[in-house]
């Protein structure tokens, strides 16, 4: 896996940069009534400041030290675990894994804590499908197949209620820019 403290500082600008992250900050925001916003594995901050420019209170996590520390310089962070949230039981009305779930080999534990965080009646807004919208093939059971991840939402309380796409912006390299899918669910 690639070491996300060393490639903090050209992150952005290998990742789609200010284009890719207003395109994931309008999606988000129109599926995410307001008030607070965890982001989970925050990165660099970029999505998380133009959510918070959005009208989010946004507070990130990353366990990244070196993203953390650059997100610091965008919005409220602390260095913590996905698997381990570095918040109290139904705290939050808001969560987000962008670009999250296809790192893992295991999403289970991940869309636990997000449930665990939530507030009954609070939204968690994941993207999903990664390798298919960038038009590649991986493994034949992706982390983050969108059946999996709403199945498993489902047995931790959580009811699938709308999805949308966004351009990644600068993706596509020589292909054309993915389309990446996000699923929002309700905590019951």
């Amino acid at each position: 896996m690639l070491d996300y403290s060393a490639e903090a500082a050209r992150y952005d600008e290998t990742r789609g940069g200010l284009p890719r992250a207003e395109a994931a900050a309008d999606a988000v925001r129109r599926l995410v009534p307001g008030g607070t916003l965890l982001d989970v594995a925050c990165g660099t901050g970029l999505v998380g400041r133009e959510l918070a420019r959005r009208g989010l209170r946004v507070l990130g996590v990353d366990a990244a030290p070196g993203m953390a520390r650059i997100a610091r310089g965008r919005l409220d962070v602390v260095l913590g675990d996905a698997f381990r949230l570095p918040v109290r039981d139904a705290s939050v009305g808001a969560v987000s894994t962008i670009w999250l779930l296809h790192l893992l080999p295991d999403v289970r534990p991940v869309i636990a804590e997000c449930a665990r965080v939530l507030r009954p009646g609070g939204v968690y807004v994941t993207t999903v499908d990664k390798c298919a919208s960038r038009g590649r093939t991986g493994p034949s059971s992706p982390s983050d197949a969108s059946d999996l991840v709403i199945a498993e939402a489902l047995r931790h309380g959580l009811r699938q209620d709308a999805e949308s796409t966004f351009i990644g912006h600068g993706q596509g390299g020589p292909a054309p820019d993915p389309i990446y899918r996000l699923l929002t669910f309700t905590h019951l």
